[in-house]
């Protein structure tokens, strides 16, 4: 009965009435499935299912499954429907443009020149691939400890120049490659002190230039220059 505009409001009358006339004590689940019944529940979001509908508690459990996920699955079509992938980049393996396991992602640069990194954590690398044409541009690092190697890169970020930072987890470190490609520095060491990092995950930079990172084993977020000093 009705859009969900209507259904939602119909919902509200009778959760309304049914508290009117004494709830469960008064009222028999059968009378309350007849009120309900007539409007179609099916219309509702899953927003209004969680914010109105579950916590009247004049729905039974089982009519609340079937509602959640009938929900889920309109989700599902409505954002295949609304977000089809253009393009996909990569493929399993260890050639170029190949991925072990994918991590973090970060997106640099405008037009043509847009371009794409991807952590391979179990690669001990980072592809880097053109946005547009979805050709690899550049792969960096390699499984180690040594100036520009990693041992499970995951966080990834850009800075306004191009120069790509990449959070070590096991290394406790942040390396710093420029446009190229070319490793630049590493900065960071394991501690809780202030610029000290465990298992630094997330990363992103600030419109100021501030880098933001999810410094996962010490349970906090540090925000450091674009040195890596606090």
């Amino acid at each position: 009965l009705g859009g969900r505009k209507v259904v939602r409001e119909g919902f509200k009358f009778a959760e309304r009435w049914f508290l009117a006339n004494g709830g469960w004590g008064s009222v028999s689940r059968e009378s309350v499935g007849s009120v309900t019944g007539e409007l179609d529940l099916e219309k509702l979001s899953l927003k209004d299912l969680k914010e109105t509908v579950a916590p009247s508690g004049i729905v039974d459990s089982d009519r609340m499954v079937e509602l959640f996920c009938g929900a889920v699955e309109t989700l599902g079509s409505v954002g295949a429907a609304q977000y089809e992938a253009s393009v996909s980049f990569g493929s399993e393996g260890t050639g170029p443009g190949q991925f072990q396991s994918v991590g973090r992602v970060a997106v640099h640069g405008e037009g043509s020149e847009q371009v794409v990194a991807a952590a391979d954590y179990k690669g001990c690398r980072v592809n880097v691939f053109n946005v547009r044409s979805g050709e690899p541009v550049r792969s960096v690092g390699s499984k180690g400890d040594g100036p520009g190697q990693f041992q499970y890169p995951v966080g990834v970020a850009f800075n306004q120049r191009g120069d790509m930072y990449v959070g070590d987890y096991k290394l406790h470190r942040i390396s710093v490659f420029d446009a190229s490609g070319s490793y630049v520095r590493s900065f960071g060491e394991r501690g809780g002190g202030e610029g000290q990092l465990s298992g630094p995950k997330g990363l992103a930079f600030t419109a100021g230039g501030e880098l933001v990172v999810a410094d996962s084993g010490n349970h906090r977020v540090q925000v450091l220059r674009e040195d890596g000093t606090f």
